[in-house]
């Protein structure tokens, strides 16, 4: 997830802590009974807000479940959540601190810029950075670096042969956001149509804050183009989408995985409808481990949880599990998370290549009904 938004106007603030374990037993508790620190680096107060939210839900869910089967060896884990603001450099130092304060792995941060800032620090301290968020491309990916977040790059290209083979479409046009995470998926994109010999109309760019795309529909649909495909953020997406349909209901519109997003279905409503965009995760599966992760997130928090809730929440499991397996060792859990290769995720089986990316499906979800559904 790449842009933030300064100064912030209406983001939610959350109020965060240091969570122990209810045993605590005082300055004299031994390392052997001390609860085990995950740490979690989230722009809590931020123009992302919502994202950060969920990022810290998830994870803290994850961290309950864990609590409830009897911890790790008889301890107990708890949160250290640091509010990065969504600023580099406070990521990069909010890592330090961790580090410095036992923590065995970190989840985030959350925005592209903040998780390349620390991606440095995590490797010269060694200790676990595994991002619920980021999709930018991460310097010392597969060290100390990893993700749950599927790379916009393999997202894009996820969304081009989707358009191609399983819609049969051969002209599309592309507006993206002029910024660097907007001309990322937008190239990703492009060189997958290439590669299927599908044409390319056109493209135009927009710059963050534009609420009139009159040029970009009417020149998709002066071109003749079957689909458009949006590369950007939802701030300027629900208009573009709002426009589309008020001139056409044939154009088929997709979107970058930034558009999977509750602000888009909100926003543009019932014009969001048949949207398609790439995502990790889709609350809709009839998998036991997605059952019991929303059912257990409804429960506690009330409404349904997105991508960023899912993918904290697989963050903190897979720590989880490389801590119960090989100990509280850092580098013994860097290793047992780079081994690993069909781990059950809520977003399903998780494994990382080499340069520690999830190497997971890609779903294509589509608005159906006012909800984000899975499938054509």
């Amino acid at each position: 997830m790449g842009r933030l938004r300064l100064p912030i106007e209406s983001a939610a603030v959350l109020t965060v802590a240091l969570v122990f374990a209810a045993c605590n037993r005082g300055p004299l508790q031994s390392l052997t009974d001390a609860p085990i620190k995950i740490g979690v680096i989230a722009p809590v107060t931020s123009g992302v807000a919502a994202n950060a939210r969920s990022v810290v839900e998830g994870a803290q869910l994850a961290v309950d479940e864990a609590n409830a089967d009897k911890g790790i060896r008889g301890r107990r884990l708890s949160v250290v959540i640091m509010d990065d603001h969504g600023v580099p450099d406070e990521a990069a130092k909010h890592l330090e601190q961790l580090a410095g304060e036992g923590a065995v792995a970190v989840v985030g941060p959350v925005t592209d810029e903040a998780t390349i800032a620390a991606a440095g620090v995590a490797a010269r301290l060694k200790i676990v950075l595994l991002s619920p968020g980021a999709t930018a491309t991460l310097p010392y990916g597969g060290h100390f670096v990893f993700r749950t977040a599927l790379p916009a790059r393999m997202q894009a290209a996820a969304m081009a042969e989707f358009l191609a083979e399983s819609l049969n479409l051969r002209r599309i046009a592309v507006s993206h956001d002029s910024n660097e995470y907007g001309t990322m998926v937008a190239q990703a994109f492009e060189e997958g149509l290439v590669a299927r010999g599908i044409a390319l109309t056109s493209r135009r760019l927009y710059r963050d804050g534009e609420t009139d795309f009159a040029r970009h529909v009417r020149g998709a649909l002066a071109e003749q183009a079957q689909a458009l495909f949006v590369a950007g953020y939802p701030d300027e997406a629900v208009p573009l989408l709002r426009q589309v349909r008020a001139v056409s209901t044939t154009l088929v519109v997709a979107g970058s995985d930034a558009l999977y997003s509750q602000d888009i279905l909100d926003g543009a409503g019932a014009f969001a409808e048949g949207f398609y965009v790439p995502t990790g995760f889709i609350a809709d599966v009839r998998l036991p481990v997605v059952r019991t992760f929303v059912s257990g997130y409804e429960k506690k928090y009330g409404r349904a949880p997105d991508q960023f809730a899912a993918q904290a929440y697989d963050a903190v499991r897979v720590i989880v599990h490389a801590v119960r397996r090989s100990g509280p060792d850092r580098q013994a859990v860097r290793d047992t998370i780079a081994t690993l290769k069909r781990f059950p995720g809520a977003t399903g089986d998780i494994g990382f290549d080499r340069w520690g990316n999830p190497a997971r499906e890609i779903v294509i979800a589509r608005v159906k009904g006012g909800a984000f559904t899975p499938g054509r």
